[in-house]
């Protein structure tokens, strides 16, 4: 019986470990074919990182190891977050206090905007800071509090406040708070003697071209934490269970705070709300080379932990996501696709903040733009029919096709004049050059009208064809989307 026993343990064994052996092969032929050198996975079970996979080769030939140290790019904020929370439960910092306290940018030191930034307002994403600043200038696109809109500029000003105030760098803060007391021996906003470049997953595009690798010197609130999936897992097993932070704040953490796309932000996390009422706890991160996602389930005590080191590895999210979360997964996917999963779109805010390609060409193309509506608000048509082109096509979701410029200036006569103001949301503008033809301005613009005053104005979606013949720039297309 003993000997017999035995052998069912042992034949048992030899299947699992058969069956780890052929998932294993299956998923490093399935990174090769998508160009992911590198995947860390960790899986939480019960409230304890019960799993830690690695997959891939960290070099040529050479298997990634368990402790592969991975870029995690803005899942960095949930890092920053902690550290302000914990030190808001210790009293030693204010939910919504004014951070102008302790720091002021000089970009906007005469804004009385600096004055209504919080703590909670940079973790809810309603600073009214763009992403990141542009032409290395900070301002505000909306006052803060009355919108959210992502922005790691946020969480660098948080930095600083936080800096300024205790009179430590934030990995200094982070490490007497976090890192040793969980014993994240690699985990780091920095690039210093602790990290182990041998271990660090270099970045790689989507043709399996590798980035050069960047190595910051200088902590940054919402960018470029250096971690691994067990420091990483072992992090969240913390904060799921509250680990110092007080009732009050593990709470607030958690809840909806405010409104994001199809989600909500609580303090530094999406929350998912599901159809049976249980919900996740999550963030991303998307860089050159980066793309990283975590997820919890406080009620279920589940999490899973999704590194890589390419611009594709977001295709492994919904395989992974599906697999260890279940309908979970499914719904997280869904929310983020907008439909049923699709691995080959990625998820909506792990798409990359735009930066201009030609600043010169930005900054031609949205003077004109301004010029041609300064023309449209104040009804001169001569100076609209000059600018569009003789053959110029415009295309309006709900108005339709129009190719003549007679009959479109006539409209504009007709039903814009002295009724209608546009107003541009210049953060939105996105300007993309054409060769040997012009360029293509993609942003969202508001109108005004005065027939009805109390009518809610909502941002619309517009495409221009700008043409350029020997530097004369001529709208081509137009394409208004409501």
């Amino acid at each position: 019986m003993k000997k017999q026993l035995v052998l069912i343990i042992f034949l048992l064994n030899t299947i699992l470990l058969t069956a780890q052996t052929e998932t294993k092969h299956t998923m490093e032929k399935w990174l090769k074919e998508n160009n992911i050198p590198v995947l860390g996975l960790g899986v939480i079970e019960n409230g304890k990182l019960q799993k830690i996979e690695v997959f891939g080769d960290i070099k040529p030939n050479e298997k990634a190891p368990y402790n592969t140290i991975f870029n995690v790019a803005s899942i960095t904020k949930t890092v920053t977050t902690v550290v302000a929370l914990k030190l808001i439960s210790q009293g030693k910092w204010t939910l919504d206090e004014p951070l102008y306290n302790y720091w002021i940018d000089p970009d906007i030191a005469t804004n009385p905007n600096t004055k209504l930034i919080t703590t909670r307002y940079v973790l809810t994403h309603q600073t009214g800071f763009p992403n990141w600043r542009r032409k290395n200038k900070l301002n505000f696109m909306f006052t803060p509090g009355t919108k959210c809109s992502y922005s790691g500029e946020g969480f660098e000003y948080l930095r600083l406040a936080l800096e300024k105030k205790f009179g430590k760098t934030l990995n200094e803060l982070a490490t007497a708070l976090i890192f040793e007391p969980l014993h994240m021996k690699d985990t780091q906003f920095i690039w210093n003697l602790k990290i182990d470049e041998s271990r660090v997953a270099d970045g790689f595009n989507k043709e399996g071209v590798a980035y050069e690798t960047y190595k910051r010197k200088i902590s940054n609130g919402a960018d470029d934490l250096l971690t691994t999936i067990e420091d990483y897992g072992i992090f969240l097993t913390s904060v799921m269970q509250g680990e110092g932070l007080s009732k009050e704040v593990f709470k607030e953490m958690q809840s909806n705070q405010v409104v994001f796309d199809k989600k909500h932000f609580g303090l530094g996390f999406i929350r998912y709300n599901f159809k049976d009422g249980n919900y996740a706890i999550s963030h991303s991160g998307g860089d050159k080379g980066v793309s990283a996602m975590m997820v919890m389930l406080p009620k279920t005590k589940k999490g899973v932990v999704i590194f890589t080191n390419a611009d594709n590895g977001y295709k492994a999210y919904d395989k992974i996501l599906t697999q260890y979360l279940g309908k979970y997964g499914e719904e997280i996917m869904e929310i983020e696709m907008g439909k049923k999963t699709n691995p080959e779109v990625k998820v909506s805010n792990e798409i990359r903040a735009y930066e201009p390609v030609n600043e010169k060409l930005y900054d031609d193309i949205l003077k004109m733009d301004l010029d041609f509506f300064d023309a449209y608000n104040s009804c001169d048509l001569d100076k609209q029919a000059n600018i569009y082109a003789d053959n110029i096509e415009f295309f309006h979701d709900k108005g339709g096709y129009m190719t003549s410029k007679k009959d479109i200036l006539n409209s504009t006569k007709k039903y814009i004049c002295g009724k209608v103001k546009r107003e541009l949301i210049k953060e939105s503008v996105e300007v993309y050059p054409i060769s040997d033809y012009g360029a293509v301005e993609i942003g969202f613009h508001k109108f005004i009208n005065s027939q009805e005053p109390d009518a809610e104005s909502i941002p619309f979606k517009f495409i221009m064809i700008w043409s350029n013949k020997s530097g004369e720039w001529k709208i081509k297309k137009v394409i208004s989307l409501h």
